[in-house]
């Protein structure tokens, strides 16, 4: 037909009538050999036309070949078969695509009324969102206007018929020309880059969205990416933690895993982060019941879950968890378990001594005696060169932990600083007083605090968890300290308000037990590193006397019982100083004359005819241990 204008000649007529069929019957024959019928074509995306185009490649070849071999057909030109097949994907695609076309043109709306989208990013998230926005999606509500990209090279080109309109930086110009309402930037970027974006979008009057990364995506329910409101984490720009899944998985994959103080901000992400490595059971302890049923109902109503088992309890009720430890045997501890506030504890030090001291020795002990394999305490970075008696009673759990006797359960302990979002902490009770329209209350303007994420910490005290051999004290890595000025004033950025005009900033002076600056390390600490990038093994000079350290752990919780505030107190602050405890006698080093390997443990340590570990507390001993108190104690942070 386009070889002659139309004008078939007779004599191609005939072939025509009589080749026709066979031609077709070719084609439908490669179609179903290559699944064509078997494809849903309204919601084929391009890379399944390849099939389609292979179909006619190959239809067209067999009635080439047959052209040639066949004695009573008339063989067809090469650039007539070429031609036609061309022309029979273009009908096959077409025809496929109609119904698909049709709707997306009837369901396309009206431009007028509509938000105005510019899009930062070209990734596939960014790109799957705009062809959602442009065809009806989220109720035809957004007019997408074009793209922002990074690489100067894009600039002008096309996706999807939307233009790259240009780098960054002219994100200003482009929401005042093009009047912009919303300005949505990609999941994929993170860091330093994440944060100077949203500094640059700050400077507008659009709103700011963020998309979700493509592993939030995957571990999400939503097919499609959906853009949410800016967080803290997001300002922060930290950038993503990436751990060894494999490593982590081995770790805890058909094991019964114990986690305290499940129901607190890091027990309850751990419990989270845990149950998608299938454990054979999950363990859920915490004295909260709410806490505790709304963490299993969460749990249950993800796909595959596991078993899950809570147990209402106070750590230091050890009668109870010893028929805890008794009963279900864990392989691997978790003790996030604690009191945490600092003001408050420094005036009720009896409490935190029970729960902070007391608890981490009744859970070690039982851990030991009852074959956990491994046991991680949670610490913070209060334990560092403790001004408080909540730093103070964490820097003894370290020493505990760190001095339990080698051999049989690997104990570890993992210092973190402060974690966004974590209960009573400063980010909730920022966003409390800016909803209440201020002032927010910073303690000193000089005041500054490491920051890092919930399921950042909780990723890398699993990982820590998978690396220790036992004895260690381990370090997240917190990237830099940020000032809770500039935290404040970020956040009521945040929500569009104007420091200074709609909310006040009021210092209100430091409070008892605080410091200015934390640390992660202490002048006799050295960090080393693991394997892992931002984990840290911390080195201590100074290795306090085990049967010293048991002596005065009694002498604290004698006197928390007995209510003595004030000798307590100044025992912590004794105790918990780095010369506060003697040394333990220093051991021969692998491959030295007589050296015992990194995980013996020494035999020697204890005085003739006293028990190897020192003075012990007995479990059992009613007096010492009050039963469970009020109030739940939750994760650091």
């Amino acid at each position: 037909l386009i070889r002659f204008e139309g004008r078939i000649p007779p004599c191609y007529l005939e072939g025509l009538s009589r080749y026709a069929l066979p031609i077709a019957l070719v084609y439908l024959f490669t179609n179903g050999l290559l699944g064509i019928y078997d494809k849903l074509w309204g919601y084929a995306s391009p890379q399944e036309f390849v099939p389609l185009l292979e179909s006619i490649a190959l239809g067209t070849l067999i009635v080439a070949v047959a052209g040639a071999l066949w004695p009573d057909i008339r063989p067809l030109p090469i650039g007539a078969l070429a031609v036609g097949g061309m022309l029979t994907f273009a009908l096959f695609a077409a025809a496929r695509c109609e119904r698909r076309l049709l709707a997306e043109l009837v369901s396309r709306p009206a431009r007028g009324g509509r938000e105005r989208v510019l899009i930062v990013g070209i990734d596939d998230l960014a790109q799957r969102l705009a062809h959602q926005l442009q065809n009806g999606g989220a109720e035809g509500k957004y007019q997408v206007l074009g793209f922002v990209d990074h690489d100067p090279s894009h600039l002008g080109m096309s996706v999807d018929g939307l233009k790259v309109l240009g780098t960054p930086d002219r994100i200003p110009s482009l929401v005042d020309e093009k009047k912009v309402d919303i300005v949505i930037i990609s999941g994929s970027l993170a860091g330093d880059e994440l944060r100077k974006l949203i500094s640059i979008c700050q400077d507008t009057d659009a709103q700011i969205k963020i998309l979700p990364s493509f592993r939030q995506l995957v571990e999400g329910r939503d097919t499609l990416p959906r853009p949410r409101d800016l967080t803290i984490e997001d300002l922060l720009g930290r950038r993503p933690v990436q751990i060894d899944e494999a490593a982590c998985r081995s770790l805890l994959s058909g094991k019964r895993v114990l986690v305290t103080g499940a129901g607190g901000s890091i027990g309850s992400e751990l419990c989270r982060q845990i149950a998608r490595f299938d454990p054979q059971v999950l363990l859920m302890l915490d004295n909260d019941e709410t806490s505790l049923h709304d963490l299993k109902v969460e749990l249950s109503a993800r796909p595959n879950p596991p078993r899950l088992r809570l147990l209402l309890a106070d750590i230091t009720n050890a009668r109870k968890i010893e028929a805890i430890f008794r009963d279900h045997r864990p392989h691997i501890v978790f003790h996030s378990a604690a009191y945490k506030h600092v003001p408050i504890l420094e005036d009720h030090p009896d409490e935190a001594v029970r729960v902070n001291v007391l608890g981490t020795m009744i859970l070690s002990a039982l851990a030991q005696r009852y074959g956990a394999e491994r046991f991680v305490f949670v610490s913070t970075d209060k334990a560092v060169n403790p001004s408080s008696v909540m730093g103070a009673t964490k820097r003894i759990g370290e020493l505990l932990i760190a001095g339990m006797p080698r051999g049989g359960c690997l104990f570890t302990a993992v210092r973190f600083g402060n974690v966004l979002g974590s209960r009573g902490s400063v980010v909730p009770t920022f966003w409390k007083q800016i909803e209440l329209g201020g002032p927010v209350t910073v303690t000193h303007p000089e005041m500054k605090r490491f920051f890092m994420s919930i399921p950042e910490a909780v990723s890398l005290i699993i990982q820590a968890a998978s690396l220790t051999e036992g004895g260690e004290i381990f370090m997240l890595d917190m990237g830099e300290e940020i000032k809770i000025l500039d935290l404040a004033k970020r956040m009521i950025r945040l929500r569009g308000l104007r420091v200074g005009k709609d909310i006040e900033i009021k210092f209100i002076g430091i409070r008892p037990g605080e410091k200015l600056h934390e640390e992660l390390v202490s002048q006799v600490e050295e960090r080393l590193p693991t394997a892992h990038p931002r984990i840290f093994r911390i080195r201590n000079g100074h290795r306090p006397d085990r049967v010293a350290l048991l002596r005065g752990v009694d002498a604290l919780i004698r006197l928390a019982m007995e209510g003595k505030n004030g000798e307590l107190v100044a025992k912590l602050r004794e105790m918990a100083g780095e010369k506060g405890l003697p040394s333990a006698p220093r051991l021969p080093v692998r491959g030295e004359v007589g050296g015992k390997g990194d995980h013996e443990e020494d035999h020697d340590s204890g005085r003739r005819g006293e028990h190897p570990d020192g003075p012990q507390v007995p479990l059992e001993e009613g007096g010492l241990l009050r039963p469970a108190g009020r109030g739940r104690p939750g994760g650091p942070g």
